[in-house]
């Protein structure tokens, strides 16, 4: 009884750390769209394969390696993607579904104007 009180309290501190990270976010700019857009598609990703998808694009203007890295490294802050750190080269994943990113940006704005 003991034993699963504490998964149940480690389940709620997770459950509570991870909405208040989620109510952080109010919005994502086009450029961490896109990247998000080409991880949620593709599933593991590194920064190289971000980059040289982004620059296939027809649209794109030329976008710097560093910029790519640097957002991609505000994405992990912010929890929404997660990094591998094991290898040499780093795996970046979704941390979290579009469903859930698209609900947060939504209640943190319906807050703001309520």
């Amino acid at each position: 009884m003991g034993m699963s009180f504490k998964l149940i309290n480690i389940i709620m501190v997770e459950t509570i750390s991870y909405r208040i990270i989620m109510r952080n976010i109010s919005s994502i700019s086009n450029l961490e769209a896109n990247i998000l857009l080409i991880i949620w598609d593709r599933g593991e990703v590194t920064v190289r394969t971000i980059w040289e998808s982004l620059l296939k694009e027809k649209d794109s203007n030329l976008i710097s390696y560093i910029t790519i890295m640097s957002t991609m490294s505000n994405l992990a802050r912010k929890k929404i993607l997660k990094i591998d750190r094991t290898k040499k080269t780093y795996i970046h994943s979704a941390a979290i579904s579009r469903k859930e990113l698209v609900k947060s940006i939504i209640r943190t704005v319906s807050e703001k104007l309520l």
